[in-house]
């Protein structure tokens, strides 16, 4: 027989749900009477808009942080985006460009090689173009010392990857001296920056500023110093180091002639040597260098601030 008794009488709710030990959980569930509300497509633009402004945050966060760490990849970055800017190219082009600065940035080439790297020069790379007429006038004299064309020369050797974010600088920095200018009439051919090389045709950082003038054109010394090195090398061509105070070292390249001798104290102005076009050259020209603490700025910002300035 089953001992289950049956109350008598009505029992209460609690006493019931107690009695045969129900729970909450065991209670049937109330169809809620209010449905969602649809998302509107105000919901969608504000979604919309957040992530832009994330993504936008997120940029500039990047270029910023690029900027203090490596202001080399920043003027990269801000190169391709000029020309990208100033240029006409398809959809691919942009694509293809934005892809190399990007590549540049974040993957560094492992393979950091020196200015002086054994690329061979094809005929075809090498190209002389004359342009206006030339002549220079000595300033203690007021007699011509040089007369010829002008040739759109440049070459020498760049650098690449980590050698170039680790070893350049466009930081802006300032001499007391007023500089002298060391060929006096001269174009500027190639800057300080990323190019492709006249001469190997490869894809590197010049770090100096080439300046086109006749052959035989008089170099003079920018600052007072002492000439710490001269000699020839296969790219540089018969060059001259002149060391200055607070770490200032200056650097002449592609010589005809080297009028100094190693050890030499020079005045500011005197003549180092004479424009050629011996090593890595397209034609007569000075390859002018600016080192600070070894670290290459822009000599541009030094002989040509107002130009400089205005790139």
């Amino acid at each position: 027989m089953n001992d289950f008794e049956y109350p008598s009488q009505r029992t209460e709710r609690d006493e019931y749900r107690s009695r045969f030990k129900f729970t909450d959980e065991d209670a049937p569930k109330r169809k809620s009477s209010q449905k969602p509300s649809p998302k509107t497509k105000t919901d969608y633009l504000v979604r919309l808009i957040l992530l832009q402004s994330a993504l936008c945050i997120f940029v500039v966060a990047v270029v910023f942080l690029i900027s203090k760490v490596s202001p080399t990849a920043y003027a990269k970055m801000r190169e391709d985006y000029l020309k990208i800017m100033q240029t006409d190219m398809s959809a691919g082009e942009m694509f293809e460009q934005l892809k190399d600065t990007a590549e540049f940035v974040f993957k560094p080439s492992e393979n950091a090689e020196s200015a002086f790297s054994p690329n061979v020069a094809t005929e075809s790379s090498v190209s002389e173009v004359k342009l206006d007429s030339f002549d220079v006038t000595s300033d203690e004299t007021g007699e011509t010392v040089a007369v010829g064309e002008i040739i759109n020369g440049s070459g020498g050797g760049d650098i690449k990857g980590r050698e170039a974010v680790k070893g350049t600088s466009f930081a802006p920095y300032y001499i007391s001296v007023e500089p002298v200018i060391p060929v006096k009439g001269a174009r500027v051919t190639s800057r300080f920056g990323y190019r492709t090389n006249p001469v190997s045709g490869n894809y590197g950082f010049h770090t100096g500023l080439d300046l086109a003038a006749a052959e035989g054109t008089p170099i003079s010394a920018v600052f007072f110093g002492r000439v710490t090195e001269t000699g020839e090398s296969d790219v540089w061509g018969k060059y001259v180091l002149m060391e200055h105070s607070d770490g200032l070292t200056t650097y002449y390249c592609h010589l005809s002639e080297i009028y100094v001798e190693e050890n030499a104290v020079i005045r500011q102005g005197e003549t180092v040597g004479l424009v050629g076009s011996t090593g890595w050259s397209t034609g007569p020209h000075l390859h002018f260098e600016v080192r600070i603490n070894n670290v290459r700025v822009d000599p541009e910002k030094l002989l040509y601030p107002e130009s400089a300035d205005e790139t």
